[in-house]
């Protein structure tokens, strides 16, 4: 059964964000290990030679297996952005989603740690009435937020924003004053 269409039909698509992968070095690099391990092993001890097969098959598929599924876990997670909310979706074996309407924002931040700032890489959290989405860890996290707060000025344009504040303009003492020559003239 196919997914629902995730856009409304008056609403554009402006980008889709995947976040950051998380834990992918540790399998990546347990795997090279293995295979490195499997290749001295079977190159200098002749008795691991006839065995190489199933010693590969024990050290480096497990690791193969692990690096697979974390791969695939955060290849599915997305973030879009479209004209009119912010979609976050993800999941390999049960599909989550979870979607924020622009006019429903307060505020977005970006939280940023000095080693994060050398990787341009920060978590982003979008803040509502109801409480706050963490979006994920993204590379240019500064760059999706300013994207996120102008789509949020543009929908918003025609209404009034929350932090308006509105002056009163006192009407002019002329705006009120009725001439003599005018009120005579019309009884007259």
């Amino acid at each position: 059964m196919a997914r629902k269409s995730k856009w409304r039909h008056d609403e554009e698509h402006v980008i889709s964000v995947t976040p950051v992968g998380r834990g992918l070095w540790a399998p990546a690099l347990a795997t090279v290990i293995a295979g490195v391990l499997v290749w001295l092993a079977v190159g200098h001890v002749h008795t691991f030679n006839e065995y190489k097969v199933p010693l590969a098959v024990v050290l480096v598929v497990p690791c193969l297996g692990v690096l697979f599924t974390r791969t695939w876990r955060w290849r599915s997670h997305k973030i879009h952005l479209t004209s009119q909310r912010i979609i976050v979706e993800g999941g390999v074996l049960q599909h989550t989603r979870s979607e924020v309407e622009l006019h429903d924002l307060v505020k977005t931040v970006v939280n940023q740690r000095l080693k994060d700032r050398l990787a341009r890489r920060g978590l982003i959290v979008v803040e509502t009435p109801a409480g706050s989405l963490t979006l994920g860890v993204v590379r240019h996290p500064a760059a999706l937020s300013r994207l996120i707060d102008n789509e949020r000025r543009h929908y918003a344009a025609g209404d009034v924003a929350y932090d308006t504040v509105f002056d009163f303009d006192a009407p002019q003492d002329h705006d009120f004053d009725v001439s003599d020559r005018q009120h005579r003239s019309r009884w007259r």
